[in-house]
């Protein structure tokens, strides 16, 4: 597996991770129109983050790749300091792809000058992301009460 720079290049990669990742991670056969809707605006949301971030010096985006098949991606702003998107492929969860992109994200903001106060936020839902998300040091410090789809923020302490 490769960690390396995120480039526009990645687009269209990063555009089917999040598709897939949205598709299983968000969407049930039986949620609403509304939630669905929500949860495919959060694909461009994540798109606009990674494209945003690519040439920015406050940002951090790393892609994962093995073979020249991209696997997951992170951006990591530097000021707030907070890991907006870490998305794996479904088919490559469970592989080791999220902590690469955790470690390479944290290593990102410690040379930044970051070492604590990295927050995050997570479905309410999503148990195997916050155990994973516990395993580097985060904390669920709250719920995110402006989100269709009920979310808590977590962080990790200096």
């Amino acid at each position: 597996m490769q960690i390396r720079k995120g480039t526009t290049d990645d687009l269209p990669d990063v555009r089917a991770i999040s598709e897939r990742t949205i598709e299983v991670g968000c969407l049930a056969e039986n949620v609403d129109e509304t939630t669905k809707a929500y949860a495919h605006n959060l694909i461009e949301t994540a798109i606009d983050a990674f494209l945003a971030g690519v040439p920015s010096d406050n940002h951090s985006v790393y892609i994962a790749t093995r073979d020249d098949v991209a696997l997951g991606y992170v951006v990591a702003i530097h000021d707030a300091p907070e890991i907006c998107w870490i998305v794996v492929d479904p088919s490559a969860q469970g592989g080791g792809v999220g902590k690469a992109l955790m470690i390479a994200a944290l290593d990102a903001l410690a040379e930044s000058g970051v070492r604590g106060n990295v927050r995050l936020t997570v479905p309410v839902t999503n148990e195997r992301a916050k155990a994973f998300y516990r395993k580097f040091g985060f904390m669920v410090t709250g719920p995110v009460n402006d989100h269709k789809i009920p979310m808590i923020e977590m962080q990790r302490a200096a």
